[in-house]
């Protein structure tokens, strides 16, 4: 008791002088003060005192006397905190330590230097004040780590070239070696304490998972050391007393280095690292040492564009692809959560041993990797770096044992760790190592992507997936997808919708340019009445235009479910339309320009990969959609002429056909399409001419007649309500499928009055369609009905009405003549769907 007392009291007295020297500064340097050369008995004991006195620190005493001016920093006044070992923990270390040092003599003034400094920290802390910190405002229990007064340059190790990570980055060193510095920030320390445990919901079931050791509570450790006696009171800061010597242990990513048991995941991450030249370390240290200097200092940083490289050391920019979430190597990495510090939080890593490596790989969901590849060794850097991704965490408080069950990775994907996955940890400098029994392969890798990442023959399409951030719609494994790719082999003459509308119509050849590591595209002369291929015309190396164009392509070969369901149409992702027949490798794709052409496409040889969430399907042509619209289709054809010439009677106010600024098309557009899919119902000439002469309706003939303006304009409204009632929500086909549903069609209901379906006003009138999978009947509101005619073919005409940035004659053409901006500004912006067929009567809901 006696004891307790007086440290709390000394800690008083520390706290009084520390108030005391401050006042003292206020005062004029020219007053005599009793002080000046004396210091006040009542401050008892320097830390060096104390350690001198006792008994049981004579090794750490010799440490002090031999390193440096410590004695003398350790014997004035001054702010320090020190973690110290006694001598029966000296000796323990003795027997045992990864030095192999047996006896203090035995000691490099080197490692002096890192068990002395890594065991100081520069100002005065109580165990329970080391978990504050401050940033502009004071963070209270919340502290991890502090740095230590370890210098960068105390060691500075030379690295022979059998030593060096095997990428070629560090070939030029194979042979010579070199100083390296694996990193050239502070060292700092790791303590867990009660209050920042608490704060961080690391629970004790956590905590001896993260360190191999258990705690009771009020319990501190420094890494996985714990304090034996704390807030030893001396007149120039505290001493703490460890139960063992506190050696500097080594970040993250050179413990995976060094670890026996996680080479493979070492090699792999080691490949994206190189050395660097650093003239200010290389500085400092001639400095120091000018009668023992090193020509060339190196530190060994990762590719990161947080806190790590971008370029290599030659100055050459790192693709983005290739660039890991973190800077793994850096000891004072900073988390990117949200208001993270050093000190608050700091890195994970799930380290995959050897055996669970070789496991995955061999026998595992990686055997499609074997397949491909044949080793780790031979899998390519690009799809190395995403399993990398998924391994490295960049919160340590996001990734305690106790959060587990929901961690996810950068794509928000769910990694399905488990506690007892865990053999082993590490707590390093910048954060913990789990040394995992089991592999988290990145969704890229099980999913229908996997096939076109994996292999050789799709760069095409990999670069567009890759481009447009669409890995996060294939990866997301609760969908079903069927992913057509066609092969680079097959990428050619595609018809580009722009060009289309252009007087110089041309497809495009897209190509993978292994030198710019991008896609171009050669563009070719195209006749669409004989379906001639010309000469070359251009090349188009502007990758936005590129990664637009293949983003709609990605868009139309993509289908949300199964395409070997029984149906024969299936929707894209963008609504375009597929008619798909037959299964497995003997599928047989069209889209709607395909079918119209009679051009069908197929699956290549080996080209069929069941995934976890669908089913990928590598093609020998690209998917053409359809090139013609709405109005081109009902604008020639004879069948739909009397249809066409109402639709396309009307004034500029209320035109139906638009071409203008945002309708933009290859010719007209349907005004009120919105990107979605449709169903246009034309009745037959005959079937319009009858309702002219019954006076259902009036043509444009009879209405621009009429005299009066008020009488004209709701014979205008009429027809147009008349008309947007053929125009339906929603795609159907006649394709074996019976069904009866209600759809919502153009026109809005106006009134009360009762309708067969019960519509309600202000609500968008509807058709009862039933099929039997052959013949189509359609019933209205006012109880009239409609049949679909098959007998002339008019049905299950597929169309898109595009939408471009601007008028496609405001571009030169696809070879550069003329007048406009380049080619290779045009983009599509949207579309929309339809699909036409022929009936035998008019529909009416009045």
């Amino acid at each position: 008791m006696r004891i307790a007392v007086q440290k709390q009291f000394r800690k008083y007295l520390l706290a009084e002088a520390i108030l005391l020297i401050v006042t003292l500064l206020a005062v004029s340097c020219k007053d005599e003060y009793l002080y000046d050369n004396n210091e006040p008995e009542w401050l008892g004991e320097s830390i060096y005192d104390y350690l001198k006195s006792g008994e049981n620190f004579k090794y750490y005493t010799r440490l002090v006397e031999e390193v440096e001016d410590f004695k003398e920093v350790l014997s004035k006044t001054g702010s320090k905190t020190l973690f110290v070992a006694d001598d029966a923990a000296f000796e323990e270390f003795f027997r045992n330590n990864p030095w192999n040092v047996k006896r203090y003599e035995d000691l490099s003034l080197t490692q002096k230097k890192l068990i002395i400094k890594f065991s100081m920290i520069d100002n005065a802390y109580l165990i329970e004040t080391l978990s504050n910190y401050y940033n502009g405002t004071l963070q209270e229990g919340t502290a991890l780590r502090r740095s230590t007064s370890v210098s960068v340059i105390d060691t500075v190790p030379f690295e022979s070239g059998d030593k060096l990570p095997k990428s070629s980055n560090w070939d030029w060193y194979r042979n010579k070696g070199l100083y390296l510095l694996k990193d050239a920030t502070s060292w700092p320390m790791v303590h867990f304490l009660e209050s920042s445990l608490k704060s961080a919901g690391i629970s004790d079931d956590d905590f001896t998972l993260i360190t191999g050791v258990t705690r009771t509570a009020n319990d501190a450790h420094i890494f996985n050391i714990k304090v034996k006696e704390r807030d030893i009171t001396c007149k120039n800061g505290y001493i703490h007393v460890l139960e063992k010597v506190l050696l500097p242990p080594v970040n993250v990513a050179e413990y995976v280095k060094t670890n026996p048991n996680t080479r493979i995941f070492s090699d792999l991450l080691d490949r994206f690292c190189a050395p660097y030249y650093s003239s200010a370390q290389t500085n400092a240290y001639n400095q120091i040492h000018p009668g023992n200097p090193i020509d060339s200092i190196f530190e060994k940083i990762y590719f990161s564009s947080y806190q790590g490289q971008t370029r290599y050391p030659n100055g050459s920019q790192i693709r983005t692809e290739l660039l890991l979430p973190f800077n793994p190597g850096r000891n004072t990495y900073v988390s990117t959560a949200a208001g993270s510090s050093m000190q608050s939080d700091m890195a994970a890593v799930f380290a995959p041993t050897d055996e669970a490596m070789t496991k995955y790989f061999e026998s595992g969901s990686g055997v499609i990797l074997k397949n491909r590849f044949g080793s780790w060794e031979n899998t390519p850097d690009n799809i190395i770096i995403k399993l990398l991704k998924r391994h490295l965490r960049e919160s340590f408080l996001e990734t305690v044992p106790g959060r587990f069950a929901k961690l996810v990775d950068g794509n928000n994907s769910p990694i399905p760790i488990k506690p007892d996955d865990i053999v082993s940890s590490f707590v390093g400098l910048n954060g913990i190592v789990y040394n995992t029994n089991q592999v988290y392969p990145p969704d890229d890798y099980i999913s229908v992507y996997a096939p076109v990442l994996l292999s050789e023959e799709t760069k095409v399409f990999n670069w567009a997936v890759s481009q447009n951030e669409f890995d996060l719609y294939l990866n997301a494994l609760k969908s079903t997808y069927s992913f057509f790719v066609p092969t680079d082999k097959y990428f050619s003459n595609y018809i580009d919708p722009v060009s289309y509308a252009k007087d110089v119509k041309g497809v495009m050849k897209y190509w993978y340019n292994t030198k710019t590591s991008t896609v171009n595209a050669t563009v070719y002369r195209f006749d669409p009445i004989t379906g001639t291929v010309g000469d070359s015309v251009n090349t188009i190396t502007n990758a936005d235009f590129i990664r637009r164009r293949l983003l709609d392509l990605l868009d139309t070969h993509v289908v949300v479910g199964n395409v070997e369901s029984g149906a024969k149409y299936y929707f894209t992702k963008n609504g375009n339309i597929l008619l798909v027949e037959g299964s497995g490798t003997g599928l047989k794709i069209q889209a709607g320009y395909d079918v119209k052409s009679g051009t069908k496409i197929n699956v290549v040889p080996n080209g069929l990969y069941r995934q976890q969430n669908g089913t990928t399907y590598f093609i020998d042509k690209p998917l053409q959609t359809p090139l013609q619209s709405v109005y081109k289709v009902l604008s020639e054809n004879p069948a739909f002429s009397e249809f066409f010439a109402l639709l396309n009677g009307f004034p500029a106010s209320k035109e139906i056909f638009v071409k203008k600024t945002n309708y933009y098309g290859i010719d007209f557009n349907i005004k009120f399409f919105n990107t979605f899919n449709y169903t246009v119902y034309v009745p037959t000439n005959e079937a319009i001419l009858k309702a002219i002469d019954e006076g259902v309706i009036k043509n444009w003939e009879q209405i621009n007649a009429i005299a009066d303006n008020q009488q004209k304009t709701l014979e205008i409204e009429k027809l147009e309500r008349f008309l947007r009632y053929h125009f339906q929500d929603n795609s159907l086909f006649i394709d074996g499928e019976a069904f009866h549903r209600l759809y919502q069609t153009a026109t809005i209901k106006l009134n009360d009055e009762e309708t067969q379906f019960k519509t309600y006003k202000d609500k968008y009138y509807r058709l009862g369609i039933t099929s039997d999978g052959y013949n189509i009947k359609l019933d209205t509101e006012n109880w009239g009905s409609a049949n679909l005619i098959r007998t002339n073919g008019l049905y299950n005409i597929l169309t898109r009405d595009y939408i471009f940035s601007s008028s496609p004659q405001s571009y030169r053409e696809i070879d550069g003549t003329g007048a406009g901006s380049d080619f290779s500004n045009s983009s599509i912006v949207t579309s929309s769907t339809a699909v036409i067929h022929q009936i035998d009567n008019i529909l009416r809901f009045e």
